[in-house]
């Protein structure tokens, strides 16, 4: 992971925010900043810059989810740090009353020590089995267990350990379908 003081040096800085909207404290820089500020920190430490370019990204993401989760999440800190696991197949889930059911393991969490929640992939599935939509989920990381599986040396930093949900509840308003090709599909 990163040392303390270096992420309490980028969230100083706001570093963590270059992507997050304004109205919610960020600096919302132009897309191109996505690959710019990374670059910059790269020089210094390559982890930095990977937990950083992946942190904001998220916070670039949340943007797309409905008012109700973006208050949920930032309404308590602008400084609410998203980890991910990203891979839709690595997670599946089945709609329930009120949202889904979330059970998956993600790998490669980068940045999961810092974060208080994951951005979760997951295959919704029907009673059959069948795929009936591709969706990303907000889950706060004390629903989920993280294992210490990140033993590697290249970007060591990263802290890019494994998540593991078991039968987690979703709430609607923290899942968005990501399936662009159905005709109904409308990012709110």
């Amino acid at each position: 992971r990163l040392v303390p003081e270096v992420v309490q040096a980028i969230h100083e800085a706001g570093l963590f925010r270059y992507l997050q909207p304004k109205r919610w404290g960020g600096m919302e820089l132009d897309f191109v900043s996505y690959f710019d500020v990374p670059e910059v920190l790269a020089r210094g430490d390559i982890s930095t810059a990977w937990v950083v370019a992946n942190l904001a990204s998220h916070h670039r993401g949340l943007a797309l989810w409905p008012e109700a989760a973006q208050e949920e999440i930032w309404g308590q800190s602008r400084d609410t740090l998203i980890a991910s696991g990203i891979a839709f197949f690595q997670g599946t889930a089945k709609r329930v009353c009120g949202g889904l059911r979330l059970t998956g393991k993600w790998g490669f969490s980068s940045g999961v020590d810092h974060a208080t929640w994951e951005q979760l992939a997951c295959i919704v599935k029907n009673e059959a089995g069948a795929p009936v939509d591709w969706v990303m989920c907000q889950v706060p990381l004390g629903d989920c267990q993280v294992i210490d599986d990140w033993q590697t040396l290249g970007m060591r930093g990263t802290g890019s350990r494994t998540v593991v949900c078991d039968g987690v509840f979703v709430p609607g308003h923290r899942a968005l379908s990501m399936n662009v090709a159905a005709r109904s599909h409308a990012y709110p």
